[in-house]
């Protein structure tokens, strides 16, 4: 995906949402700062984290989504408990040690290759310090996931009545299930004041992974899975949960 592009709408959309925020925090209050969120963003996460008291570093690959955090974390007056860095997660991540690591809402699928989500949890695993957590959010792949068929739907809506604006969030999915990779295609259409309507394309693509799979992977780059839940409520996981939340912690 065009994240550059995107960073605009991305906050615009869910720059408010924060139903996950309890589980970091509540992670974060047993282990202490510093913390490292990967795939900040423009700072949904990490700025209200900072007002908490902790110290946090927000790594993202988009120029565009820091300059918006490094804007929300000014507003929110907490510039100076975040270290923004701009890198590539499969490349490098900054030296810690960090008693704890989080990746929210699927980035860590949209690192789209195995090679690529070896590389992350190999990364982590050095910067984190022994027995350090690392928490993922990630899409569970259920069967209702796999029968996607490239049909487009309306995902999300926000309207200003004062000015006629208008603007919608239409994404179709098609699964590729021997690559396991998801597919996607957003849509973000505004109508403006004038009512002329504007239309903006972004691909992107996602590797799901199946649970044992995931096991796998920790285990492989050094990581013990303590704990998976099937929502940010802390429900248990089950087959037919939204979500794989991981709780991992870091092997000596």
């Amino acid at each position: 995906m065009n994240y550059e592009a995107f960073a605009e709408f991305y906050d615009r959309f869910f720059g408010d949402f924060l139903e996950d925020l309890p589980f970091y925090q509540g992670y974060a209050e047993r282990v202490g700062s510093p913390l490292l969120e990967v795939g900040c963003g423009t700072g949904r996460l990490t700025v209200p984290l900072a007002a908490a008291g902790f110290r946090v570093t927000g790594l993202d690959a988009s120029a565009a989504m820091l300059a918006r955090a490094r804007a929300r974390a000014e507003r929110a007056r907490v510039s100076e408990r975040i270290t923004w860095v701009q890198v590539d997660a499969t490349r490098e991540i900054p030296p810690g040690p960090y008693p704890m690591a989080f990746v929210p809402l699927n980035t860590f699928l949209h690192f789209d290759s195995l090679e690529a989500q070896r590389a992350v949890l190999r990364h982590l695993h050095r910067v984190l310090e022994p027995g350090g957590l690392l928490l993922l959010d990630c899409l569970n792949p259920d069967a209702a996931l796999l029968e996607e068929n490239g049909q487009l739907y309306l995902r999300s809506w926000r309207e200003d009545p004062e000015d006629n604006a208008l603007l919608l969030w239409l994404e179709a999915r098609r699964v590729d299930a021997a690559a396991q990779r998801l597919e996607l295609m957003v849509l973000v259409e505004e109508r403006g004041a004038d009512g002329a309507w504007r239309r903006w394309a972004f691909p992107s693509r996602m590797r799901f992974v199946w649970p044992g799979e995931l096991r796998l992977l920790l285990e492989s780059s050094g990581f013990a899975l303590e704990e998976m839940f099937g929502a940010y409520d802390l429900t248990p996981y089950r087959e037919d949960s939204p979500q794989m939340l991981i709780v991992a912690r870091r092997l000596p």
